[in-house]
């Protein structure tokens, strides 16, 4: 089983903003290159989460964790995101998705930024 993941970061109209996720993903594909990472975007930004979805499924693959990059859970996990994989689930039949909670809500995370604000 190949599992894809998926991390997926807001989106903004700075393409600065991009940077910080960019190194994420480039790092973690280095440490495991074993996966397949893929950086997408919820909005603003392309690949969104829905095209790298259909880019995954096309090429074969039907296991998929996605790993969102936000501190928190507002709207856009608790609804814009099911909303999402509830049309994709249609359209990408066959498929498992996970959905991970967001990064900023882990321990590890939460350690770092106090750490870091010291």
């Amino acid at each position: 089983m190949t599992e894809v993941q998926f991390l997926l970061a807001h989106g903004s109209r700075n393409p600065q903003w991009r940077k910080p996720f960019e190194q994420i993903a480039e790092k973690l594909q280095s440490a495991h290159p074993e996966r397949q990472i893929v950086l997408c975007y919820l909005e603003m930004w392309e690949p969104s989460l829905e095209q790298a979805l259909d880019s995954a499924y096309a090429s074969g693959l039907r296991h998929f964790r996605i790993s969102p990059l936000f501190w928190s859970s507002g709207r856009h996990l608790q609804e814009d995101l099911p909303a999402l994989l509830e049309q994709v689930q249609v359209t990408l039949p066959d498929c498992l998705i996970k959905v991970e909670g967001p990064i900023g809500e882990s321990e590890i995370i939460i350690q770092a930024a106090l750490q870091a604000l010291q």
